[in-house]
């Protein structure tokens, strides 16, 4: 009589993750060879066609395997597998199976067609069992385990294809889709580092303390899943992976687009369990188009400033950037640990950055050899790539002597710079009813000619204000397709508010032009841009300034909710003086009466001013001299025929 077999066992492996993956590894090539080997019909033919096999075997190599049927194999392998896993609860295959109600027995299907990702040559074998096809499909899944029921094999296909453990190409018959792990889950299945550039894991010890970042109190215990809004640089990723932390998990973010599927998340979701980290559904840049749908199968979600439908199941964060006392204090603590005691606690004060874009500019200065001003040019001079692409960076240089402007716009400019200044401040010197609906949100209208200093005011109260300037770029801002002009705008407000710049719209009536009767599809169209805007405008919660030489061309809604507007009409005889007064080099040998003449007769713009001096200094140049009043004329009449009209100066100078 037969002395009964010993029961497999494993005691000769390791405890652990990888060791638990190798496992589930060989049981599939276990179930592989049983319908390989009758479809060879001898073990000598099917290893001459795939001598492969024999080295897997090898490797397994267990006499307790030794005369068992090998359509049994697999399974008595699975048996020891799951003994050998029992005592380990962290194994990463185990807090899968736990979440997502899943046997031994559907993770080794998944096994059985993510051998093909580490080993090409089963795809040769499958396209050999299956009449060339080179992935396993579902059909033949379902039938090459004969001591199974088949409809049982199908429901465990269905259960981890849910799941999002295994993908199928769903064209034509179900039998036929063949099947495929995604790289992602199959890495993290295996234990190894993710390589997928849509993800992103952050283990615990990465993540910052909570009680270190700016954050709303009480936020610990707000039900999930959440959702946070705010800038980008604003700390939502910096929170969501402290929250995660505290539970002693990683965060691991997916990068949401507008063609982010279920199956993307729920494949996100499998490689957040294996890694034992809170999911996040990272759709700062792009809203998902089905984004109600994907946000309730994540733990937390960045979503930009705007836009987005939320469940109501989920709730909403909204992360604001740092009060100035915040930031004072943010800035102290980095001073003194740097050893520092000149910490420049001015400097928090005018400039509203997210907190994450705070620490960051602290972090760069406190790496040069003065830091306080090194963090002031920082301020000044920050840009961003995004914002780059769709507006012009203006240079912020220059002070208020600069420009000749009417006492009035003068006075007007002045109480301009101390709102943007005192922006923030400003609801605290209010009553409750004003307060409640005032943002730190600046809007001022330069209304007047062309030519009239417009621009360089705007370019001036930058420099004072210490501020990056961008120009928004109307000929890569608007766009003929449906939808792209607005999303332009939302990437410029959002860009421009993360970096607290000024934003310059140029000849703003040409996007903020009155709405019309709808009398075809492109007036909706046109309508719909205008109120996109002006939903824009009234969420910016930075500094926006609109120039325009077309005032009633703006639509009044958008007048409605200007704070500032400042008139720069054509100069007189007095203000024209001055530009010249500050345009012209001080060695110029132009006699003030002649000055005075040319002022009162020359009605030209502040700007044509400007090219008349460009031009008399060339001249000067050419001449080796220094402007005298004979440049000064000749450039003056070439201004005039410039725009067609007649010089008001005779010939020799004479009035």
């Amino acid at each position: 009589m037969n002395a009964p077999r010993a029961p497999l066992a494993f005691a000769d492996v390791a405890p652990g993750a990888a060791n638990h993956a190798r496992l589930f590894f060989f049981g599939a090539v276990l179930a592989w060879l049983a319908p390989a080997l009758r479809k060879a019909g001898s073990p000598d033919a099917l290893f001459a066609q795939h001598p492969f096999l024999q080295d897997y075997l090898d490797q397994i190599d267990r006499p307790e395997l030794e005369g068992l049927p090998l359509e049994t194999c697999w399974q008595v392998w699975h048996e020891a597998t799951a003994a050998w896993a029992a005592p380990q609860f962290s194994l990463p295959i185990r807090r899968l199976q736990h979440a997502l109600g899943l046997g031994d027995a559907a993770i080794g299907l998944v096994f059985q067609v993510g051998l093909i990702e580490d080993d090409p040559r089963f795809a040769a074998l499958a396209a050999d069992l299956q009449d060339g096809a080179a992935r396993p499909a579902w059909g033949w899944l379902s039938a090459c385990h004969p001591t199974l029921d088949p409809d049982a094999v199908r429901e465990r296909l269905q259960q981890v294809l849910k799941a999002g453990l295994l993908l199928a190409e769903q064209q034509g018959p179900r039998a036929a889709w063949p099947l495929a792990v995604p790289l992602a889950v199959w890495d993290a299945l295996c234990a190894r580092p993710v390589q997928d550039p849509a993800l992103r894991l952050r283990e615990p010890t990465q993540a910052r303390a909570l009680e270190g970042l700016v954050a709303p109190p009480g936020v610990a215990d707000l039900p999930k899943p959440l959702a946070l809004r705010g800038l980008p640089g604003c700390g939502r990723m910096s929170l969501a992976a402290a929250l995660a932390a505290q539970g002693g998990h990683g965060c691991l973010s997916l990068r949401a687009g507008a063609a982010t599927s279920l199956t993307d998340l729920d494949s996100a979701r499998c490689v957040a369990l294996l890694s034992n980290a809170a999911l996040v559904l990272d759709a700062r840049h792009s809203l998902p188009d089905a984004l109600p749908r994907l946000v309730t199968k994540a733990d937390y979600t960045l979503l930009p400033v705007a836009g987005g439908e939320l469940p109501a199941q989920v709730t909403l964060l909204p992360l604001r950037p740092p009060t100035p006392a915040q930031r004072v204090a943010i800035l102290h603590e980095a001073w003194l640990a740097a050893g520092r005691d000149d910490c420049p606690a001015a400097l928090a004060l005018p400039h509203r950055l997210p907190a994450g874009v705070w620490r960051r500019q602290i972090e760069r200065a406190l790496t040069r050899p003065e830091p306080a001003h090194a963090l002031a040019e920082q301020l000044a001079h920050r840009g961003d790539a995004a914002l780059a692409a769709l507006a012009e960076v203006l240079p912020t240089t220059g002070s208020w002597r600069e420009l000749a402007l009417p006492a009035r716009a003068t006075e007007e400019m002045g109480w301009l710079e101390l709102r943007c200044r005192r922006r923030e401040a400003l609801a605290d010197g209010v009553g409750e009813a004003l307060a409640a609906g005032l943002t730190p949100g600046v809007r001022a209208l330069f209304k007047g000619p062309s030519g009239t200093g417009k621009t360089a005011a705007a370019r001036i109260l930058a420099a004072q204000l210490g501020k990056p300037a961008y120009r928004i770029d109307l000929a890569r801002t608007v766009s003929k397709y449906i939808g792209e002009t607005e999303a332009n705008l939302a990437r410029i407000f959002e860009a421009a508010e993360a970096i607290d710049a000024v934003l310059l719209l140029d000849e703003g009536d040409a996007l903020m032009a009155g709405r019309t009767g709808v009398s075809n599809a492109n007036d909706r169209y046109a309508n719909l841009e205008t109120n996109f805007l002006l939903q824009a405008v009234e969420r910016f919660h930075g500094i926006l300034l609109i120039t325009t030489n077309s005032a009633e061309r703006i639509d009044s809604a958008f007048l409605r909710r200007i704070d500032v507007t400042i008139d720069f009409p054509a100069p007189d005889a007095a203000v024209r003086e001055r530009i010249l007064a500050i345009q012209l080099p001080a060695d110029h040998a132009v006699p003030a009466a002649v000055l005075s003449r040319f002022a009162a007769r020359c009605a030209l713009s502040g700007g044509q001013w400007r090219n008349v001096v460009l031009h008399a200094a060339l001249l000067a140049l050419d001449a080796g001299g220094v402007i005298d009043a004979a440049a000064l004329e000749s450039a003056i009449r070439r201004e005039y025929r410039k725009s067609g009209q007649v010089c008001p100066l005779r010939e020799g100078g004479e009035t």
